[in-house]
């Protein structure tokens, strides 16, 4: 296989396959439950939860595993764009 072929198709390939596939598997480590801290401030100390009326950028998924999945899934997608965007226009071998 080409040098060229590789780095063009199949590293972009395995780099997003590792990305969604760390988005299904994080997805699933993350609880709703209030850790330490927050159980000590909102239950022992009586300071009451805070409420904010912004709802983040992918309220319109609703919510669930599945949301945070594509919502999760849509963020490293657009990292990953920003990211080779940044880098081939500041590399200096552009061609």
């Amino acid at each position: 296989m080409e040098r060229d072929t590789f780095l063009k198709v199949v590293l972009p390939t395995v780099v997003l396959l590792i990305a969604i596939t760390s988005v299904l598997i994080v997805t699933g480590l993350a609880s709703e439950n209030p850790d330490g801290f927050e159980w000590a401030l909102f239950e022992w100390a009586g300071v009451e939860e805070p409420s904010g009326s912004y709802g983040g950028l992918f309220t319109f998924l609703g919510s669930g595993p599945v949301a945070d999945a594509i919502a999760g899934g849509i963020g490293i997608i657009i990292v990953l764009l920003l990211a080779y965007v940044f880098f081939r226009y500041s590399s200096r071998n552009s061609e």
